[in-house]
């Protein structure tokens, strides 16, 4: 058995459909560029709600520390609130495109590492104050870098 084609056929039938396959072409690249760009749009707004809360919260954490260390006040400058605040800050930094995860473990182990010498050792207040300031610019590239 052999199977004809028939060129004609198929090029009038073209022609008489032509509308619509290009309207479904057409449907079909809007269909797919909408949902990346709402994709895009949604991973955007996530990335953009870590970076103002871990600036809020790197904001608090840096409190915490000049009354820790410089008022020796151990009341607002709570230790635990600054464990608190950077567990928070390490687990938001997630969230965010690299180097933001890294940097924000890099703080967290510059507290873990330093936060029982605040109030005697300005050492250690230099080190996690160097840390906040790095991960707080590093946040600040990374929401002007959204579109």
């Amino acid at each position: 058995m052999k199977i004809v084609i028939n060129r004609a056929l198929i090029l009038s039938q073209l022609r008489a459909n032509i509308v619509a396959i290009f309207s479904i072409i057409v449907a079909l690249s809007g269909m797919a560029y909408n949902t990346w760009r709402n994709e895009k749009t949604e991973i955007n707004h996530s990335v953009r709600i870590a970076a103002f809360e871990t600036l809020k919260n790197l904001g608090e954490a840096q409190i915490v520390v000049e009354y820790l260390h410089f008022q020796k006040n151990r009341q607002l400058g709570d230790p635990v609130q600054g464990w608190g605040r950077m567990t928070y800050i390490r687990d938001l930094a997630q969230v965010l495109p690299a180097p933001g995860p890294a940097e924000a473990e890099r703080l967290w182990a510059a507290w873990r590492d330093n936060v029982e010498g605040l109030g005697t050792n300005d050492e250690a207040m230099v080190k996690i104050t160097d840390e906040l300031q790095l991960l707080r610019l590093t946040t600040l590239e990374i929401l002007a870098g959204l579109h």
